[in-house]
């Protein structure tokens, strides 16, 4: 039971109580808490203690259990006090703040009973220790003291010998060379992991890192750190992105069995063959190899009729395979309605009928399972297939006696020992040799073993060779799952409730990382910082880097420009942690559509909610102490949600409220009350994509909102008095105009955004008084609204001047946001067509790395004025008509290049000689005038990807892109077909060439340019969202 980590939750509330001014005024209660908080923080490390013990002994589960019910009603008593103080205060203002009126306060006096009550039965279960439960905090402190120093005796290129330790052996007092090209991945080539679900398969070459843009306020971590984050990245993007590359794809030491795997699944001859089962024990890397073999291009090919991955746990029902299964092949004609089991089988039969299909089903443990999936599988005899990997060899031979199973190799000594060094960050030395034999031993050739434990040690290397030895001895003789405990066991209490957190969402599911990480903060999971200078903010990102570092959470997708977008909890973690996660009681799944589960031993905490809710009743008692509401139940797109409402009000009524979370992200129009602002302690509200058109006023109450998310709804207006809340750290909008009619007097209160996106501006928006007064921001996203006027009238003049004030008072606050790492700036006139951008220079904008600019520009901003160390630029109808590109291949750090619709409107473009060295990604998008390209020698040498779109007159691609190493994938979307055959003739097979044909709804300016039928229309990367970073 993960004990330490709700215990360590709960002093950090206390000690905010303590700080709060309600309790300042009343020193016995402060006294009572002072108290609570001090023997709780003396019993952490029993409770780490009692963590690793309680499996094997009764008493120490049975004394857990009963500490986690006084401590979660030490939670909910002073939460539930501190509501009633607020609303209290709502009714009778600055009398609350009077000392003896809070002293003689009724809600005072049965706090101070409460607490009273709860040291003693806390002094009691004190006394009761069980006598095996020891102190443990001296190893939990080093364990944090590392996670946080981690990395610092890394070198910057990310490899290190065991002699730079302080403490190794008799060679520690060597010293060794630094390394100092930051432009290497820290790893070999060749050498990549082989562990369920997302530990990579294949390593790339690089030459220059990834550039590390934020998806959620991004910290960049030191780059000892960096080495190892991008590193871990890259195994990622191969394993759920697939490659077109055939030497990234092949797993060390599974170069054969990959081979052989595809044959299988391609051979005309082995079309009778319908199962392919992968067997080997946990941590054997079965997941890894079906995860390369699936995303290989020839498979897609071969199957492209339809294909399938569908993950096996215990936590979920036939019903619920089937359910997602289907939802891969193909809608089904019952959508929104319910479905039986037989009825999901049988349209999962007819999607499947006739088609050449692959389907992998990853965890079958049982032969049960197989044989309630059997029959839902068509064998048409026409070459489809099915991967089933297990670690029984029992299901093998039930599923298809006939099928020859693959039987999982363990990698060589050599093989191991080159990942173990990759993972740790290790390079080969004299003094590796004294560890070599033993951990080769431990490992005994699993890469999950492997992975785990060298990312683990690679946290270690300021503790030196005793510690290394340690944590060896203790992993003699283990199994995979042993491992798996002692890197879970290894993380501090915080660390441990953010990775337990990931089991919330469903299975499968790419997990938004700035969605993830201000989750936690909105929970209070993250600690506080002890330094005065360090925010919470850069505090999470290092705990989601730590995890990712240890290879608990894989990155499963990345932006274009290598920055790391969603993520993964570990497979095998899964089912591991989802006992941890029961234990604790953190989270109530209501996944059916007939509801009649309990509240458990705690109440519901945290409701999560893979279905609807409509036929679930509403017992309001077991929703009293709700701290989150999390809604994945996107089925239907055509009817509100109306559920939400009815649950919301249950949970504000009188001593209930305590609500942290409302993340409905994703839900269609969900209903809101009236009296949300009730929600005292509602952190995060999350709407986006929900096309919500309107917001509760009483939003601007939630005093301690932190993130507030309306993108991609139709709310046009929101209450001034969110402008007040003193928490609020991310804004994001739907272009929502600032009110002209903002008081002035809140512009001293501005709360301190570091994120602000889809805001709209107009010369009467209080700009100078009032968003000037926001300097922190680290995101921007900004529209000007630019009205037209006579140019023969007065009004015209006046509003020339007062245009021109306000577009110089506009610049000059963004020119001095020196914080910023993300910038889009958009100028329209009334009419929401682009009008002419002014920029002035951003050369200060040192921390600038992602620039989108719509908008006229009258000429391309000289090099030394764009941001020194940009990385991803976005123009888009900027009618530029002199060629961008002797410009823009200036830029040092450049990494994705847009042109999107109209930027240019020039026949030719011309890369001179040596320009754009970085860039890896270029998108032409509706340059309708575009004719030749030329490419000079040495530009654009590290090309990866092209995306042309809609650039009808462009005549053909520089051949030497064709012939390029680092070239591996064209993109054309709504290009002529004589274009395509050009290109396609001169490949032979070298690079991916994928063709699309969408048709996209033009937008005003564009109609209004008389634009053909099927001409893309998004020049803001609204149709794939492939432009959008927040």
């Amino acid at each position: 039971m993960a004990l330490d980590a709700v215990v360590s939750v709960i002093i950090q509330k206390l000690r905010d109580m303590v700080a709060e001014e309600s309790i300042t005024h009343n020193k016995v209660i402060g006294i009572q808490l002072k108290e609570m908080q001090e023997a709780l923080e003396k019993m952490q490390g029993f409770f780490i203690d009692a963590a690793d013990k309680e499996t094997n002994v009764e008493a120490i589960k049975k004394w857990t259990d009963n500490y986690l019910q006084n401590l979660y009603y030490v939670e909910d008593t002073i939460e539930s006090f501190a509501l009633r103080i607020t609303r209290q205060r709502k009714r009778m203002g600055f009398l609350m703040n009077h000392a003896l009126f809070l002293k003689n306060f009724t809600a005072c006096k049965m706090l101070s009973r409460k607490l009273v009550k709860i040291q003693r039965a806390i002094d009691f279960l004190n006394d009761q220790k069980p006598v095996d439960v020891e102190d443990a905090s001296l190893r939990s402190r080093r364990s944090q003291e590392n996670d946080e120093q981690n990395g610092r005796q890394i070198e910057p290129g990310g490899a290190v010998s065991l002699s730079s330790w302080t403490t190794v052996n008799s060679a520690g007092e060597k010293n060794v060379e630094e390394k100092t090209n930051t432009h290497d991945y820290a790893g070999f080539d060749d050498i990549t992991p082989n562990a369920r679900h997302s530990i990579s398969t294949s390593f790339t070459e690089s030459s220059s890192p990834k550039a590390l843009v934020r998806s959620f306020s991004y910290v960049p971590p030191f780059s000892s750190e960096a080495s190892f984050i991008r590193e871990r990245w890259q195994q990622s993007k191969l394993i759920y992105n697939g490659s077109s590359d055939e030497q990234e794809l092949y797993i060390v030491g599974f170069r054969q069995d990959m081979c052989d795997l595809v044959n299988r699944l391609i051979k005309e001859d082995n079309g009778d063959d319908l199962i392919i089962s992968l067997v080997g024990e946990l941590g054997s890397g079965k997941t890894t190899l079906a995860r390369a073999v699936y995303g290989k291009r020839i498979i897609k090919d071969y199957f492209k009729s339809s294909s399938a991955w569908v993950t096996i746990s215990k936590e979920s029902s036939t019903a619920d395979f089937l359910l997602n299964l289907l939802k891969q092949v193909g809608e089904s004609k019952d959508q929104g309605r319910v479905l039986t089991e037989q009825m999901l089988q049988t349209r999962v039969w007819e999607r499947l009928m006739d088609r050449k299909y692959l389907i992998v089903l990853d965890g079958v443990e049982s032969c049960d399972v197989w044989e309630n999936l059997k029959n839902v599988f068509p064998d048409d005899k026409n070459g489809s297939k099915i991967i089933l990997t297990t670690c029984h060899e029992q299901v093998a031979t039930y599923a298809d006696p006939n099928s020859p199973p693959h039987y999982m190799k363990k990698l060589d000594n050599h093989d191991s020992w080159k990942l173990f060094l990759n993972k740790v960050g290790l390079e080969e030395s004299e003094e590796c040799s004294t560890l070599k034999k033993k951990i080769i031993e431990i490992c005994y050739g699993l890469p999950l073993k492997i992975v785990l434990l060298g990312s683990l040690l690679s946290t270690k290397k300021d503790e030196g060779y005793d510690k290394w030895a340690s944590i060896l001895d203790s992993q003699e003789n283990s199994h995979a799952s042993d491992t798996l405990s002692f890197c879970y066991n290894d993380l501090d209490a915080h660390s441990k409730l953010c990775l337990l957190y990931l089991m919330l969402f469903p299975q499968e599911y790419d997990i938004p990382i700035r969605r993830l990480l201000r989750l936690w903060l909105a929970e209070g999971f993250v600690k506080h910082p002890e330094k005065q200078d360090m925010c919470q903010e850069i505090a999470v990102q290092g705990y989601f880097d730590n995890l990712v570092k240890r290879s608990l959470i894989q990155i499963s997708k990345l932006r274009s420009d290598g920055s790391p977008r969603k993520c993964r909890l570990l497979g095998v973690l899964r089912d591991y942690l989802l006992d941890k996660a029961r234990d604790i009681c953190l989270f109530h799944v209501h996944r059916n559509l007939d509801c009649h589960e309990d509240g458990g031993r705690y109440g519901k905490r945290r409701l999560v909610e893979y279905a609807d809710a409509k036929n679930c009743p509403l017992d309001r008692f077991q929703f009293q102490y709700l701290r989150s509401y999390i809604s994945f139940n996107f089925q239907k797109k055509d009817t509100p949600a109306k559920e939400v409402r009815n649950l919301l009000s249950n949970t504000i009524g009188k001593g209930f409220g305590l609500l942290r979370v409302l993340d409905l992200e994703g839900v269609y129009k969900p209903s809101l009350p009236d009296n949300l602002g009730d929600l005292f302690h509602l952190r995060y509200l999350g709407l986006r994509w929900t096309f919500l058109d309107k917001l509760p006023k009483s939003v601007g109450d939630l005093t301690y909102l932190e993130t507030l998310d309306l993108k991609h709804t139709y709310i046009n207006r929101i209450p001034t008095s969110i402008w007040r809340l003193k928490h609020l750290q991310h804004l994001n909008l739907n272009e929502i105009r600032l009110d002209k009619d903002m008081p002035l007097h809140l512009s001293g209160s501005l709360p301190p955004l570091l994120t602000l996106w889809g805001l709209s501006v107009d010369p009467d928006s209080p700009v100078k008084k009032c968003l000037s007064k926001l300097t922190q921001l680290r995101e921007l996203g900004i529209s000007f609204r630019l009205s037209n006027f006579d140019d023969h009238s007065s009004q015209a003049r006046n509003g020339s001047s007062c245009l021109t004030q306000f577009r110089e008072d506009l610049l000059d606050w963004i020119s001095k946001l020196t914080t910023l790492q993300s910038l889009r700036l958009r100028s329209k006139d009334d009419m929401g067509y682009p009008s002419e951008l002014s920029l002035k220079p951003l050369s200060s904008l040192e921390k600038l790395s992602n620039l989108n600019l719509l908008g006229k520009l009258q000429k391309l901003p000289e090099r030394d004025q764009f941001p020194p160390n940009i990385k991803v630029l976005t123009l888009s109808v900027s009618h530029l008509v002199n060629d961008p590109m002797p410009i823009l291949g200036q830029l040092p750090s450049l990494t994705v290049l847009r042109l999107l619709a109209n930027s240019y409107r020039g026949k030719k473009i011309v890369c001179p000689q040596g320009t754009f060295k970085e860039l890896r990604v270029l998108n032409l998008w509706m340059l309708k005038d575009l004719e030749e390209w030329e490419l000079e020698e040495g530009a654009m040498e590290k090309l990866k990807e092209l995306n042309i779109r809609c650039c009808s007159n462009l005549n053909n691609i520089p051949g030497k892109l064709l012939q390029q190493r680092t070239f591996k994938d064209l993109i054309l979307t709504n290009m002529p077909g004589k274009f395509i055959q050009d290109i396609e003739k001169k490949n032979f097979g070298k690079v991916s060439i994928t063709v699309k044909d969408y048709k996209f709804t033009p937008l005003p300016w564009e109609q209004a340019d008389d634009l053909p039928n099927g001409v893309a229309s998004s020049v803001n990367g609204y149709s794939n969202g492939e432009i959008s970073h927040n």
